[in-house]
């Protein structure tokens, strides 16, 4: 499956960098925006944590009914460049680092289908009544893309719930750390936080 990048926008991006730096660094800048809008905005906050919106948020901005945010200055909120099932189900979490997707068959039998992304690595294994299946490991040079071919077809993607556990990077839980020393107890010698 060939990248396809929702939002291109490359003009300042290094000339030498490859498409997948590219499509990499465009997809994390509209993500920590977006994290970062959120903590200054409780509407937009609680836009992007609604079920109904969130993969909006993530891919092009708009569900069925069009835009899914509209900031104060009438500017549409476009996407973060990812590209998801419509029906994926997304978790926001704090305490993870990296995304993994889950493709768990519906009825009664049991299949789930998970692919692990972190860095330099991706894991893809399956499982279910016949236990557990690697599918996939592959360690990549950097800015690499690592193409996974699920065991279904296209129009299978309506048999599978899809969850994306999703790193959630807005600073409303974070918090600030300032380290001091016994002897200087009034100025912080190290301060830092988690974004």
């Amino acid at each position: 499956m060939e990248t396809e990048l929702l939002q291109p926008e490359f003009q300042s991006l290094p000339l030498n960098w490859n498409a997948n730096q590219k499509d990499i660094y465009y997809i994390c800048e509209q993500y920590f925006k977006l994290s970062l809008r959120c903590a200054k905005n409780p509407e937009l906050l609680k836009a992007f944590q609604d079920p109904s919106k969130t993969v909006a948020f993530l891919t092009d901005g708009k569900n069925k009914d069009g835009y899914v945010w509209k900031d104060t200055e009438n500017e549409y909120w476009k996407g973060c460049g990812m590209k998801l099932p419509e029906h994926t189900k997304v978790i926001l979490d704090y305490d993870t680092s990296w995304p993994t997707l889950y493709f768990t068959k519906k009825g009664n039998e049991q299949e789930t289908i998970t692919i692990k992304e972190s860095p330099l690595f991706v894991q893809v294994f399956s499982s279910g009544s016949s236990g557990i299946k690697t599918i996939k490991r592959e360690l990549l040079p950097e800015s690499d893309e690592s193409k996974v071919i699920l065991p279904f077809n296209v129009g299978d993607l309506t048999s599978y719930e899809a969850i994306l556990i999703m790193p959630c990077f807005i600073p409303d839980k974070d918090m600030l750390t300032k380290v001091y020393c016994n002897d200087k107890k009034e100025a912080a010698e190290i301060i830092l936080t988690t974004c």
